[in-house]
């Protein structure tokens, strides 16, 4: 998918979530960080820590989208490639910040985040396997922390301060969100390594490493012709001696013009789902009903065009779509025609389209949830209940199968698991105060001694240090 006019458009504006207070600590630690203080080595038990620190901020503090398809694809990518590394010390996990600008940044212990302009601008999944691989060399090479040591520069507190400034400058941190960017700036050696590392891994994973080169040079591009949408190249320098020495060592150059790996229907569904949670509704509608327009015996087109009405709430017109789409031979959409049914309040047709969907794609979490939603409404409640548990099963991140069946469990007599749910649920949306309420109130609730009464308790003792340290 050419973003084509959709790629002007921005991020809606938003209140900045730092509070004043926030905004002088921070201002603090930029100034303090380069007094004198001395650093010390940070061991692995310090890179998960600050790991794990900082995405509990993240979640409160950064635009985070929380769509399970964008995540799960960044997600399937990320961790085949950490698939190849063998004996890891800690986890790979990867987030995607709401954000129309391309960045990305990888958070020590194992914590990557890509803004969902950088997925919009992808040709296809090896151009973002490169991102990842060279995000995941910095990662597993331990690079920022080894950098920080050298330098002497930053102490604990103050690079996990920078870190949270520079992943997301548009939080209004202003001049100093550019500043701890800059600071955080890789060394050129590094930035070397990276690429060199990264190249190895998407390999490794069955990724074309071209796509990193092709993706450089579209950044290269854009930071010609527009500096300010590429804050991945205030942290990440960029520069013709670096593209030079990658195209060295994949035996190819940045002007080869042979045939690439196409852009996937999972990556062309992502970047829709993107915008529509990015650009004005009307841009995208606009966008996909031209190319449906355009091509208008093109099954895969007139599915796209529903989708695109589907996410932006027009539902008679998605359900239009999408039996166009069927009539030229385009199969594969009842977990759409489920959603837009049952949306538009007909749930005897959406559980019909949605148990077809569970049928035919049984490791499909949305397709799940949405027949769970069904089921509940038909008052077919124990099998709502199983369609929400399986619907985590498969996706333990998704937030609102959490919440759903937390309020559905709390209903049915299951208070403990009711809350332990919702708890769940607030955490992954960042709402970390609800979130150690709703924990307290499920711990007396739960059986003692039980696997989930420890995972409760553990949660209480961690969010409470947690809060206590901020």
């Amino acid at each position: 998918m050419d973003s084509g006019r959709l790629r002007g458009c921005m991020v809606e504006r938003r209140p900045s979530p730092f509070s004043r207070p926030f905004n002088r600590w921070l201002a603090a630690v930029l100034t303090l960080s380069f007094v004198g203080q001395n650093a010390r080595a940070y061991s692995i038990a310090d890179e998960q820590n600050l790991g794990r620190k900082f995405a509990l901020e993240a979640r409160s503090r950064l635009p985070l989208i929380d769509d399970a398809e964008i995540n799960a694809y960044v997600d399937r990518i990320g961790q085949k490639i950490v698939k190849g590394l063998g004996d890891q010390p800690f986890a790979y996990r990867f987030f995607v910040v709401r954000d129309a600008r391309i960045n990305a940044f990888a958070v020590p212990g194992g914590y990557v985040y890509v803004n969902g302009g950088l997925l919009a601008r992808a040709s296809n999944d090896d151009e973002i396997a490169g991102v990842l691989g060279h995000e995941i060399g910095h990662v597993n090479a331990h690079h920022l922390v080894r950098q920080q040591e050298a330098t002497q520069l930053l102490n604990y507190s103050a690079l996990f301060g920078l870190l949270l400034s520079a992943v997301q400058p548009a939080l209004g941190a202003g001049a100093a969100a550019i500043s701890a960017a800059v600071q955080l700036q890789y060394r050129r050696e590094f930035e070397q390594e990276a690429d060199y590392l990264g190249a190895r891994y998407m390999r490794q994973a069955g990724f074309e490493p071209r796509g990193m080169l092709d993706f450089l040079k579209k950044m290269m591009d854009e930071q010609h012709g527009a500096p300010t949408s590429t804050p991945y190249l205030l942290s990440h320098p960029l520069t013709d001696t670096r593209l030079t020495n990658l195209e060295a060592v994949l035996h190819t150059h940045q002007w080869d013009q042979s045939p690439r790996r196409p852009r996937g229907l999972e990556l062309e569904r992502v970047q829709l789902l993107v915008q529509a949670r990015s650009a004005p509704a009307q841009d995208v509608v606009t966008f996909y009903r031209r190319a449906a327009e355009q091509a208008p015996n093109d099954g895969h087109a007139q599915y796209l065009l529903g989708l695109a009405y589907l996410e932006t709430g027009v539902y008679d017109s998605a359900l239009a779509a999408f039996e166009k789409a069927q009539a030229l031979g385009f199969d594969k959409i009842d977990r759409e025609r489920g959603r837009a049914a049952l949306r538009l309040r007909r749930p005897d047709e959406a559980r019909r389209y949605l148990l077809a969907a569970v049928e035919s794609a049984p490791d499909d979490p949305l397709a799940h949830y949405e027949l769970a939603k069904v089921l509940e409404i038909l008052n077919d409640i124990e099998a709502a209940a199983r369609e929400y548990e399986r619907s985590i099963e498969l996706d333990p991140m998704l937030d609102v199968a959490h919440y759903d069946l937390g309020m559905l469990a709390g209903r049915s007599g299951r208070p403990g698991e009711g809350f332990y749910h919702l708890a769940v649920a607030s955490q992954l949306r960042g709402e970390l105060d609800k979130a150690l309420s709703n924990f307290e109130k499920a711990a007396p609730l739960l059986p003692a001694g039980t696997s989930r009464a420890e995972e409760v308790q553990a949660a209480i003792d961690d969010l409470s240090r947690f809060m206590k340290s901020r």
